[in-house]
């Protein structure tokens, strides 16, 4: 029985004008890499072009060339529906956003392809009736395989394009819907109005299209209606006249290489670059804009708990620095050995605090001053006890006081021009520390020496003697910026806030962009016509929401809730952070086109965090690094940014000093450079796309 193909090929032949004409189409996306070979086709209007081919062959690539995602190298392709809205395209892969329902879907790309309202509600009723969908609520990533397929299909249908091209339509669906789509497709080209190019798994199933087009090895071996074709090649099946067709290709391929005169292929340098087979659409289109940023909405509707983690995972990395980072140690343990006091220093408490009388053991006083500063000391018997346990890290230190050594200070105080070598040692605190740590070993120095001014401070003042004779000759007065008692973490408070601006930004556009890449969702909407530039646009004002809650946020803990300095313009400061997080953002463009995969894009953005955070000056200062660390951090992208903030936020200079706008100069630059290579990526790769092959 002959099928409603092979009856309506006799009526739709080659004297129909053509919707897709390609003359000599040649591609390849490296010289090893040859896709399209000189391919020449043509696809009548009002038909259904069958094109059939195994993997590899260049199908897909040829597809992307028809609806201008893909350029050719040489040659020509004309297409009658010279408009990206007059275009139905569903993909190979299912490029549906998971998340989403089946009417948030269908709104989306209806607004992309400027429907109404009531078109898009009309054409989803439809659809769904048509298809056999279930409920426009239901949730796509709960749908079965055959009905995700049957939504990208009804995508592909619901501006009621001038020109559909479906590339496997009909993987896993039921044998009587596939049946009921073919139907359909046959109706839609009945009137001539309508044309189809569709790829297909099942190579019998294109018996019903009008036109079959075989093709192999970036050639066409046949483009024949299939009763031709089976004639021609005296052949039951579609699959036996591909083998056939296949058979004599190879052996003419083998023939070729044996024959010594043979042409060897050359690869054409076109002498112009090949014409676009669509116009080219507006770069920037309100409707298209509105579209992405509802589909922007629908995916933080559908992703609440990723969007507070976002929020709350800056506040969290800001409370955790703020009290891991910068603050003194607590409770370090300090061994003492003081052989003035007979019965320990348990002793202490029986001794006055206060008093000029040098016969009463003075240790104590001092000691006492340690304990104030939450320091726990450690009494042992022997000096070689205590030097051991600092070996075995026990303690981090041992002060040693000798017999006498109350007597002796007094002396020294009292009638330094008649002391002996021996009073001056005993009077000595004598100190042995663990150096390994160069914060703690250098904080405990501090503190004892400052303990130690202030413990003989309060005996010449007891004595009614000079304070200021116990004191070092040296005066600090009140710092100019800060204060004399400075923390580390208001040193690297400016350099943590830039860090996260730029690397949250970055990491929020990779994931985001690359989830669309990667799972054709992008190529999708380029073809239906989103631009560029929209994209970038969408992004950016979902990113400027989601940045200005985080900026908010650590503001708040950074310099609120703790005790960060915050002196300068808020204004200028909040400036500078908003074009850190531009410049972070552009950078997760740059990223986003130069990777392809999760797993390059984290070695990328892992690869930049360390030396951002390690060069830029919020570890520690550059001028404490090498001359060729220095000079390579000065140029990275948040090194000047952070210390223009620091001088805003500590210094409360204007935005006319040098350190203040070489910061907004710096972030501005890289801004520029990030888009400058992102486009010419962008162009060179015709867009936010992976290989396709």
């Amino acid at each position: 029985m002959e099928s409603p193909g092979m009856a309506l090929s006799d009526k739709y032949g080659s004297n129909n004008p053509p919707a897709i004409m390609v003359r000599g189409a040649y591609k390849r996306y490296n010289p090893h890499s040859v896709v399209l070979r000189g391919l020449n086709m043509t696809v009548p209007e009002g038909t259904i072009y069958g094109l059939l081919g195994p993997s590899g062959c260049g199908k897909t690539t040829l597809l992307s060339c028809m609806v201008g995602r893909c350029q050719i190298d040489a040659g020509d392709i004309q297409v009658k529906a010279r408009t990206k809205s007059n275009i139905g395209y569903m993909p190979q892969e299912l490029a549906l956003y998971q998340e989403f329902s089946i009417k948030e879907t269908m709104t989306y790309y209806g607004r992309l392809f400027g429907m109404s309202h009531k078109q898009i509600e009309t054409r989803t009723y439809e659809l769904l009736k048509f298809l056999e969908l279930p409920h426009e609520n239901n949730i796509v990533s709960r749908l079965s395989g055959g009905q995700e397929r049957r939504v990208s299909f009804a995508v592909a249908l619901l501006h009621d394009p001038q020109l559909l091209i479906l590339d496997e339509p009909t993987v896993g669906v039921d044998p009587v819907l596939s049946a009921s789509i073919w139907q359909h497709l046959l109706d839609m080209t009945a009137n001539g109005n309508k044309t189809v190019v569709i790829t297909t798994h099942y190579i019998e199933e294109a018996r019903q299209a009008h036109t079959i087009g075989l093709m192999r090895d970036g050639t066409l071996l046949a483009e024949e209606s299939p009763n031709q074709l089976l004639l021609k090649h005296n052949c039951s099946t579609l699959e036996q006249a591909f083998l056939e067709l296949s058979k004599r290709q190879t052996r003419r391929s083998i023939m070729d290489r044996e024959d010594e005169n043979c042409n060897i292929e050359t690869y054409p340098v076109p002498y112009k670059k090949p014409l676009a087979p669509l116009k080219p659409d507006n770069i920037c289109s309100k409707s298209r804009i509105l579209a992405q940023l509802l589909k922007n909405f629908y995916w933080m509707k559908r992703n609440i708990p990723i969007m507070c983690f976002l929020m709350i995972l800056p506040v969290v990395q800001c409370y955790l620095f703020c009290t891991c980072i910068g603050r003194d140690p607590q409770g370090l343990k300090l061994g003492v050995v003081n052989e003035e006091l007979k019965n320990g220093m348990s002793s202490c408490s029986s001794y006055p605090s206060s008093g000029c009388n040098f016969s009463i053991p003075l240790s104590c006083r001092y000691l006492q001053n340690l304990k104030d500063k939450s320091y726990k000391l450690i009494e042992y018997d022997s000096l070689d006890e205590a030097k051991f346990a600092v070996k075995k890290n026990k303690v981090w230190g041992v002060l040693y006081f000798e017999e006498g050594y109350s007597e002796s200070l007094g002396a020294r105080i009292k009638m330094p021009e008649n002391l002996t070598e021996r009073t001056l040692n005993i009077s000595d605190v004598n100190i042995w520390q663990d150096m390994s740590n160069q914060y703690v070993s250098n904080l405990l120095r501090r503190d004892m020496l400052s303990r130690y001014v202030m413990f003989l401070e309060s005996v010449f003042r007891d004595c009614n003697w000079p304070v200021a004779m116990a004191d070092i000759p040296i005066k600090l007065e009140d710092a100019i910026y800060g204060d004399n008692n400075p923390s580390f973490g208001h040193f690297t408070a400016p350099a943590i806030i830039s860090l996260f601006e730029f690397y949250l930004p970055m990491v929020f556009t990779v994931g985001a962009i690359l989830m669309e890449k990667m799972g054709g969702l992008l190529e999708r909407s380029l073809v239906a016509g989103v631009t560029v530039t929209e994209v970038i646009l969408s992004h950016i004002v979902v990113q400027y929401i989601v940045l200005s809650v985080q900026t908010a946020l650590m503001m708040l803990v950074l310099f609120v809730f703790f005790d960060n300095p915050m002196v300068g313009s808020l204004v200028w400061s909040l400036s500078l952070l908003f074009l850190t997080g531009t410049s972070g953002m552009c950078y997760g463009f740059m990223v986003s086109v130069f990777c392809n995969t999760d797993t390059s894009a984290t070695f990328m953005g892992l690869g930049s965090f360390f030396p951002l955070a390690m060069l830029s000056g919020m570890i520690w200062p550059l001028e404490g690094m090498h001359w060729i660390l220095r000079s390579v951090g000065w140029i990275l992208p948040i090194t000047l940014s952070t210390e223009s903030f620091r001088a805003l936020s500590a210094r409360d200079w204007s935005i006319t000093h040098p350190t203040v706008y070489k910061g907004f100069l710096s972030a501005s630059g890289w801004i520029g450079v990030f888009m400058l290579v992102t486009i010419i990526v962008v162009k060179k790769n015709n867009g936010l796309r992976n290989v396709t092959k």
